[in-house]
Parts: C-alpha cells; sequence; structure tokens
C-alpha cells in the first residue's frame, strides 16, 4: 500500500472517530496506533486534516482498490468500538462506508457485536 492510499485510509479513520464531536482516549490512542502502523510521521500528521465527512469517505472508499478497502472497513470498525460504545454519528458514517462497498447493515451490525463481545 502507497503512501497516499495509507493517508486516505487514515484520513477515513479520523473522520470516523470524530463524527459525534467526541474524540474520547481510547479513540485518541487508536488513531496515534494506526498513524505509526501507517507509517505517517509526527510532523506529516496534519497531513491526515481536513477531515472527511461521512460522503466524501463513500467517495473515497469507492476510489480505493478492494484490498484497500478491505482494509479500510476493518480498520473503521475497530476504530467505531474502540472506545467500546458505537454513537449513532458513527454508526451513520460506517454504515454510508459499508454500503458503497455492499456491505449490508445486518452484516456491520454482526460484525460490530463481535467486535464488542456480544
Amino acid at each position: 500500500m502507497d503512501k497516499d492510499m495509507r493517508r486516505k485510509i487514515c484520513r477515513l479513520i479520523a473522520g470516523l472517530v470524530v463524527s459525534d464531536d467526541d474524540l474520547g482516549p481510547a479513540e485518541e490512542a487508536f488513531l496515534d496506533k494506526m498513524l505509526v502502523k501507517f507509517e505517517v510521521p509526527e510532523d506529516e500528521r496534519d497531513t491526515i486534516f481536513p477531515i472527511v465527512d461521512r460522503d466524501e469517505a463513500a467517495a473515497t472508499i469507492r476510489a480505493l482498490p478492494e484490498e484497500a478497502r478491505k482494509t479500510a472497513l476493518e480498520l473503521l470498525i475497530d476504530a467505531t468500538v474502540a472506545d467500546g460504545v458505537v454513537a449513532p454519528e458513527e454508526r451513520i458514517y460506517l454504515e454510508t462506508v459499508a454500503a458503497e462497498m455492499g456491505v449490508s447493515s445486518a452484516d456491520l451490525t454482526k460484525r460490530l457485536d463481535a467486535k464488542l463481545g456480544r
């Protein structure tokens, strides 16, 4: 995965975790860990912003190659449950992106529940 694609996925994740206007410590830690994993240097982290909204996220996911889409969706699900709460705004963001990939709301719910240990 090239640098540009990694940054696009990071922007998707950042958009999701702030969609409810509440970036909690667990979400911030998840985002920081992801930025390290995707090799975004400290001095370039401002390139992740401005954050994308759900409509921009859908357009971004549509343009990614299949393997990157799968990776992005898994990371979005992980980011959604990072704080143990699925806020309504996070759910809408996630459903918008998942629908763009052909993932049903029922399948998304199953995946979220599994990650939450339900």
